[in-house]
């Protein structure tokens, strides 16, 4: 009895740790973000390789201050650490959607995504900081390490999601016997979280037109406009009523993308693709920081008062900190669930119009269910 316990404990951890993923095979956007993840990867591990060959911290172009050079007694040697983590990290890229990658577990691969994620998140974020947001420092160069880091951060982030969805086990029901059809079950928890987030935001501005001040004076904005807000200006009531309109629309999107209803046509489903995507960009740009307020400026408000006047330092150190623990989690949760849910509505919509073309090819066997 306590062998065959431990028989069937070794066999069920041999299934889960040691199982190969086995992903179904990528679509051509997932293997373009792929690419661009990949080459991205590799540029840097070459950026990390001529600085280590310099012997300096930093970037090409953009050193580190002497008083960070001074903390490392060899730069060339944790230069080409870096550069060998970049490589690392353009294999884990390549391995989702190449055939060798197949057989690494998916615990294992979702993990060194994860974590390569999140460090390229931080490395956006650099790189937005580095660039600059305001004005005076928005040139060329500025504008293409912005565009740059970004582009690497979607990628990322598309590459990911779809390789967590592609190596999720669906279930397997027949339809007419004996022609089993696989239909996902994991619960459209994205497009709900979408849904929640609209109505969230919908609820906040509808108590704004009515009045109210629930979370405003902590809405990090210009003091002009904030001003605005809290004096109930026409402009300011109008705005309102339009977002409350706009957070409906998002409500009915997003209800729309969990499946609620019967599958759309080619005209609404591209438009309700369109409209999620475009909201998943916007938002995660904002929660980055690359369109004003985000992570990126809030820290750099934070730990540096001589960006704002010290007559608006109070204020603005106060705005920093409320939009970094409230505001730029929140539109980056709310961007995160668009992308997720547009991602799985894709793939539904595509799945249901293969089983379409099928049954119009086949009518009499999908009728009688023989195959």
């Amino acid at each position: 009895m306590t062998v065959d316990v431990v028989d069937a404990c070794v066999g069920l951890l041999r299934r889960t740790v040691f199982r190969p993923a086995r992903p179904a095979p990528a679509g051509l956007v997932v293997r373009l973000a792929v690419g661009l993840a990949t080459a991205g990867m590799l540029v840097y591990a070459g950026q990390k390789v001529y600085m280590a060959v310099r012997g300096e911290i930093g970037m090409p172009g953009s050193p580190a201050p002497d008083s960070v050079q001074a903390q490392f007694t060899d730069a060339a040697f944790a230069q080409a650490v870096n550069a060998s983590l970049g490589v690392v990290a353009a294999l884990v890229a390549s391995a989702t959607v190449m055939r060798w990658g197949s057989r690494i577990p998916r615990w294992m691969l979702l993990c060194a995504l994860a974590l390569a994620f999140v460090m390229q998140s931080l490395g956006a974020a650099i790189t937005v900081r580095r660039a600059g947001l305001g004005p005076a420092h928005l040139g060329g160069g500025a504008v293409l390490d912005v565009l740059w880091g970004g582009s690497q951060l979607a990628a990322w982030l598309v590459l990911t999601v779809s390789y967590f969805a592609r190596t999720r086990r669906t279930g397997i029901r027949p339809t007419n016997g004996s022609a089993p059809a696989a239909t996902s079950r994991v619960r459209p928890a994205a497009a709900y979280g979408a849904f929640a987030c609209s109505l969230a935001y919908g609820a906040m501005k509808l108590d704004w037109a009515w009045g109210g001040e629930f979370l405003m004076r902590q809405t990090p904005l210009p003091r002009a406009a904030g001003e605005d807000l809290l004096r109930h200006a026409s402009g300011a009531v109008v705005q309102h009523w339009a977002s409350v309109a706009l957070a409906l629309v998002g409500m009915a999107a997003a209800l729309h993308l969990s499946g609620r209803f019967r599958p759309h046509g080619k005209v609404r489903r591209g438009a309700l693709l369109m409209g999620a995507w475009a909201g998943c960009a916007l938002m995660v740009l904002r929660a980055v920081g690359a369109l004003g307020y985000g992570f990126v400026n809030d820290l750099r408000v934070l730990t540096d008062p001589a960006l704002v006047p010290p007559a608006f330092a109070d204020l603005a150190r106060s705005h920093a900190l409320w939009d970094l623990v409230l505001w730029s989690p929140y539109w980056l949760l709310f961007g995160v669930c668009w992308g997720v849910a547009a991602l799985r509505y894709r793939r539904r919509a595509a799945a249901g119009g293969n089983s379409a073309a099928v049954e119009a090819r086949y009518p009499q066997e999908a009728s009688s269910g023989t195959a």
